[in-house]
This record gives structure tokens, sequence and C-alpha cells, in this order.
């Protein structure tokens, strides 16, 4: 029996199934990629080369798009990023909007209200 093994998202608890499951290429014939690929990543934020790495750990463009965002935590602004895919051999342009993660301030603790105690021959 084929089986794989998948973890559930809520509860981590084993699924097996004998269904393989296959990616689905989203966009451009010419743009897959699969996990292992060797990419190349270049970020360019106001006409500067602001970050330039490579990774193996990707399986998709979504996946791609989320580690470049965790790498430029704290960058603002439009971006060029260019992207090659060395095993594949292609090549993407893209435009992105940066963002900086908003650092919530903790809540306040809402402060005791002191109740006096009284007893009942006290009224």
């Amino acid at each position: 029996m084929n089986s794989t093994y998948y973890t559930s998202g809520y509860s981590g608890a084993p699924i097996y199934t004998s269904r393989t499951v296959r990616r689905v290429a989203v966009g451009r014939a010419d743009s897959l990629m699969s996990y292992g690929d060797r990419m190349s990543v270049r970020l360019i934020v106001d006409g500067r080369d602001a970050m330039q790495y490579e990774t193996r750990q990707v399986a998709d463009m979504t996946d791609l798009m989320g580690d470049l965002r965790r790498r430029a935590k704290g960058m603002r602004g439009l971006a060029t990023v260019y992207i090659r895919n060395h095993d594949r051999g292609w090549t993407r342009e893209r435009r992105i909007m940066l963002y900086p993660q908003k650092r919530h301030a903790p809540a306040q603790r809402p402060k005791a209200v002191q109740v006096p105690m009284f007893f009942p021959w006290e009224l």
C-alpha cells in the first residue's frame, strides 16, 4: 500500500492517506519550482541593494514571499524583488510593498479596586 503520512493542522494527529498530493502550478507554467530548488533572491529598496540571499527551503512562491517578508522585517517602502531559480533556469522581477510590523503594546492591567470591608454591626 502506498500511504503518505501527514499531520492535521489543528490537532497535530497523524493522517494516513493513499492519495498522493500534487502541487498545482500557480501563475505561469514556466515559473515552476519545487522544494530543494536553488533560489537566489535580491531585494532593492529605495534604489539600494537591501538584501541578497540564497535558499533551498521553499516549495512555492508563497513560501518564498513569506521567507522574504520575515527576513525584511522592519523595512518599509516599495521594493523590487529579483528571483532566480538556478535549477529550472528562470528569472522573475516583482514589485512588493513592505510594511514594518507594528509592535503591540501589552494591555494595561486594571487597577485593583479596594472594597471596604464592613460587618453587619457597623451599619
